[in-house]
This record gives C-alpha cells, sequence and structure tokens, in this order.
C-alpha cells in the first residue's frame, strides 16, 4: 500500500496529452485552451465615457456651458470640445477632442439660455482610457487555461471567434457487480440499483471530457474483459467500479493484467478509496474504482479529475483551501488520508456532515466540500484550521 501523495504523483507522470482541434466559440466553454490568444485591438479603442453625463474641459466646470452636440454610443463625435463648450455624452460613447472630464447628468442643471452646468465636486474624470484594459497584441488567454463563460466574453471582445483547444479525452465506463440493477429497474432480493455508472457519467462531462457506458459486468473474468477490451479500443481512459478488492469475486485486477496492462498500484493509504488500481497501456489508462459509491465519487474528484486535466493540458492547479473547523472532529484509525463531507456554517466553519461511511452517498448531497483529514491525526478541535476542497 502506497501513500496518496505516491499515487497521485505516479497517475500525474502517467499522463499523456489529447490532439488539437479547432472549435468556434460557441462550443468552446469547458474546453482546455491549446494555443494562445491575442488582443486584435486596444480596449478601449479610444477613451470613453463611464457614465451618462456630458464632457467637457476640467478648467470650465464652474462656468455654464454651451452643448455643441449629443454623442451616443456607436457616433464618433464629430465636434471638439472648446472652452466654454460641452457635449451631451452616453455611456460607452467616444469623448470627444479636447474634453477632459465627464460629469454626471445627476449633477448637472440646466440654465436658462439652454446651456448647463455641474453642480456638483470635482472627483472622478469618469474617463476610461484608450487600451487601459487591453492593448493590442496583448496576450489574454494562455494555452492550458480551462475555458469559463467569463472568457468566453474576453474572446468575442478580441474576435477570437474560432480558436484551438484539445480534443475531449474519451472516457469508457464500466460497471461490474452480480448484485447490480440498472436504475430503472426495481431490485430484488440481494440486488441493488447501479449508482456508480450515472455519477461517473456526470463527473467525466463536468471534467470537460466525454463518457461513455457500457453497462455492467458480472463477476465472471469473461464478461469483465469483454467490456473492458470493447472499452479499452474506443478510449484513452478507462473507469471500472467495482471488483478491485481482494475478495473471492474481486476479479478486475486480474484481468486488466490478462488484457496486457500494466499495474502501477492497487492500494492506496487513503480513506474512502484504499483498493483504487491503476494501469496504464499503449496511450492507455484504466482506473479501478472501489464499488461504494461514495469513494468512487472522491476518488475521482482527487484522482481521476486531475489526470484528465493533465492529459488536456490544464495549468490551473486545484486551489488550496483552509477553514476553521466548526466542530470537534475524531476518527479511530488514523492511519490513512480521510475526506469527509461538510458544508460551511453562516459563521464561515467546515461543519462535518453526518456520515456513515463509503457507502453514503446521500451525504454528498447536502455537501459544500470534503474535509482533508492528514496521515497520523485522529482528532481536530472545533476552530483549528483545515484544508478542504469543494465539491
Amino acid at each position: 500500500m502506497i501513500t496518496f501523495e505516491e499515487a497521485f504523483r505516479i497517475v500525474m507522470e502517467s499522463a499523456f496529452h489529447t490532439g488539437k482541434e479547432e472549435v468556434g466559440i460557441a462550443e468552446a466553454a469547458g474546453r482546455a485552451l491549446a494555443e494562445a490568444i491575442r488582443s486584435d485591438m486596444d480596449m478601449p479603442p479610444w477613451n470613453k465615457s463611464a457614465v451618462d453625463g456630458y464632457a467637457c474641459r476640467h478648467d470650465d466646470l464652474g462656468s455654464v456651458l454651451e452643448v455643441i452636440e449629443t454623442i451616443p454610443a456607436g457616433t464618433m463625435p464629430s465636434l471638439p470640445v472648446l472652452q466654454g463648450t460641452c457635449s451631451r455624452i452616453m455611456t460607452g460613447a467616444a469623448v470627444p477632442e479636447g474634453a477632459d472630464y465627464v460629469f454626471m447628468l445627476e449633477e448637472s442643471e440646466e440654465s436658462a439660455g439652454g446651456g448647463v452646468r455641474f453642480t456638483g465636486r470635482p472627483g472622478n474624470d469618469n474617463i476610461a482610457r484608450a487600451a487601459e484594459d487591453l492593448f493590442s497584441g496583448q496576450t489574454v488567454l494562455r494555452p492550458g487555461h480551462y475555458i469559463k463563460p467569463q472568457d468566453i466574453a474576453v474572446m468575442a471582445t478580441v474576435g477570437a471567434t474560432v480558436v484551438t483547444v484539445r480534443c475531449r479525452a474519451k472516457v469508457g465506463i464500466i460497471s461490474t457487480g452480480s448484485e447490480l440493477v440498472e436504475p430503472d429497474k426495481r431490485p430484488a432480493g440481494a440486488q441493488i440499483r447501479n449508482s456508480n455508472a450515472s455519477q461517473l457519467l456526470a463527473q467525466v462531462a463536468r471534467a470537460g471530457a466525454d463518457g461513455k457506458y457500457y453497462g455492467i459486468a458480472v463477476d465472471e473474468e469473461e464478461s469483465i474483459e469483454k467490456l473492458l477490451r470493447q472499452a479499452l479500443e474506443e478510449n484513452d481512459v478507462v473507469l471500472i467500479s467495482g471488483g478491485v478488492s481482494f475478495g473471492d469475486y474481486d476479479l478486475v485486477p486480474k484481468v486488466m493484467r490478462s488484457v496486457g496492462l500494466t499495474m502501477l498500484f492497487d492500494q492506496v493509504a487513503m480513506q474512502p478509496g484504499k483498493p483504487l488500481t491503476f494501469c496504464t497501456g499503449d496511450k492507455k489508462a484504466v482506473f479501478g474504482l472501489p464499488g461504494n459509491p461514495v469513494s468512487t465519487f472522491v476518488q475521482f474528484e482527487v484522482m481521476v479529475k486531475p489526470f484528465l486535466d493533465r492529459m488536456a493540458g490544464v495549468v490551473e492547479k486545484e486551489p488550496q483551501i483552509s477553514m476553521p473547523l466548526g466542530a470537534d472532529y475524531s476518527r479511530k484509525r488514523a492511519e490513512r488520508l480521510a475526506w469527509i463531507p461538510f458544508t460551511v456554517t453562516p459563521a464561515g466553519e467546515a461543519l462535518p456532515l453526518e456520515y456513515h461511511g463509503s457507502a453514503h452517498i446521500s451525504a454528498l448531497t447536502g455537501a459544500w466540500g470534503l474535509i482533508t483529514i492528514p496521515r497520523g491525526q485522529s482528532w481536530i478541535q472545533k476552530g483549528e484550521m483545515v484544508n478542504v476542497r469543494q465539491i
């Protein structure tokens, strides 16, 4: 049995890159950028007004000013602002030549002769300067960036309507266990519904990869091998849940070896998920995940998702977040690194949830995240800082 840190290192060093492809920005969200995006122009392209108001010379703020034109957004000024004059201007419109101040409509009053006067106190000039956000040629998004909705707006702003991204990893999903039936079936006798496959498909999609489900393999080598060979042929990564421990019917590790995979580890000092198994082939990777649903969920989040990110070239790392513990916590055994579900209190504390173990998947539905409990630590006092990760 190896430590989580050693297992994580092995997994990350085994990652291989997917290819590249071009997509339109409408399909770019949730993908990893493969080539840098640069601005094709200054932003703003000219000095622009940040408010609705009047563009004038700062030196004329105490005077009644003649309004010489109105400048709506999308129309360039036609007249320069000279001493004693101003232009009515809308938010986002270009500031006319000669103006170095824009005062808001709320701080103005019209004079009897049709002029306008500033009634406020001089302060911010309310002008966004040309190129203060971006300059032409500036790199706005770097390779390895995971594209979020706000990035789509930046891409549209700089005219990057087609971008180069990493291809989505293809992930095959197999469940094992003669006791399993699909969720649309009512279990009979000792049967249980297969929750892992649906959960993993959702996690794979959230990780920006393409998942494909291959069904349930009963606890027979032939059944497992048939699905595993098919999944390996069609995917980059295969996730098998169940059958990886050391019982009489835990046949997955034997089948992994029989199809030519190289097993890099089969036990990790972590909880939940001790019997995590990891194998590799020629640009193939297989994770043997425990059958209990919390174990499967947690191991995907802490091990599989980082692997998929590395395959896609994502460079952002999981942020290290610490929070004060909301209640005393203790455990009987402390030889493994552990993750427990928690919620956030109104005071901003991490409060452990009622949690009965790795089969208690409903404990995660109300969880904000997972508290990391280091190996060797069996007691944590309320108020101590703990490391957490959002789920």
